[in-house]
């Protein structure tokens, strides 16, 4: 999806530590007509001003989403969040961005007993259908149907990669847009364009090897850190085509609002 502006869509992106970029979401970001700015404030970056940008991405990370002593610029990006929450700017936030999201709107956080590692079979609710963004996604929920470990739900054919131990709940007042496996909320929208997700749009099996590497935290039942990348590596052409139509979506719809 491209776009005609007489002036490129600009993304700032907050990557938290080494090894969570926006990876390839970023590439089709880029693809769709977007600058993406990359800042890194684990390396002392300054988080720039969001006035010269049309929106926001907050990334990934291994750290919970109110370890506020390790990771001293969390409350500055909470407090982002909660502008975007208020409409002050668009925000499309994954992973531990959905969760300081959810944070950022009054939702509690839990710890799951077992963490979610691999593919998982996620579908559309009716507000993710007619979501400005997450649409996209319903639109093509024939991406091909994730098999090989994953959680069935009631919701079918978005194969996505899940990698966490947090777990958000719906913040009053969001929609949900995504479901799928027994952590529920996989993408919700708060206000008018607000977005968090629990899946990794952004993710490879190259990326996910090397965050299992070294990793402590226990694996789901039945599971390796072989057969886990095995699994995504067996599903990357359907997490391409969602992840670069999520990324077209968002890209439209901040080209529509950049033109109205």
């Amino acid at each position: 999806m491209s776009i005609d502006s007489q002036r490129r869509v600009r993304i700032l992106a907050i990557e938290h530590e080494r090894g969570t970029g926006p990876q390839r979401f970023g590439e089709w970001l880029s693809e769709a007509g977007a600058e993406v700015v990359v800042t890194r404030p684990y390396l002392g970056e300054v988080i720039p001003e969001l006035g010269s940008f049309d929106a926001l991405i907050v990334l990934g990370g291994s750290a919970g989403p109110t370890e506020d002593a390790e990771n001293p610029w969390f409350p500055e990006v909470r407090d982002l969040l909660r502008r975007s929450i208020t409409g002050e700017f668009p925000s499309l936030n994954i992973c531990l961005g959905g969760e300081m999201l959810a944070v950022a709107g009054d939702a509690p956080i839990t710890r799951r007993a077992h963490p979610q590692i691999g593919i998982y079979e996620l579908g559309a609710t009716s507000a993710g259908e007619a979501d400005p963004v997450f649409g996209a996604l319903a639109s093509g929920e024939s991406a091909g149907g994730a098999t090989t470990g994953a959680e069935s739900t009631s919701g079918t054919g978005l194969p996505a990669v899940l990698f966490h131990q947090e777990e958000m709940a719906l913040p009053n007042g969001a929609e949900l847009l995504i479901t799928g496996s027994d952590a529920p909320v996989q993408a919700f929208r708060l206000g008018e364009f607000a977005w968090g997700t629990q899946f990794h749009p952004e993710t490879d099996a190259t990326q996910i090897a090397r965050w299992l590497d070294g990793n402590d935290l226990a694996l789901p039942a039945g599971k390796t850190e072989d057969s886990i990348i095995a699994e995504v590596e067996a599903h990357d052409a359907a997490l391409t085509e969602v992840g670069r139509r999520l990324a077209g979506s968002f890209v439209d719809f901040l080209s529509a609002r950049q033109d109205g």
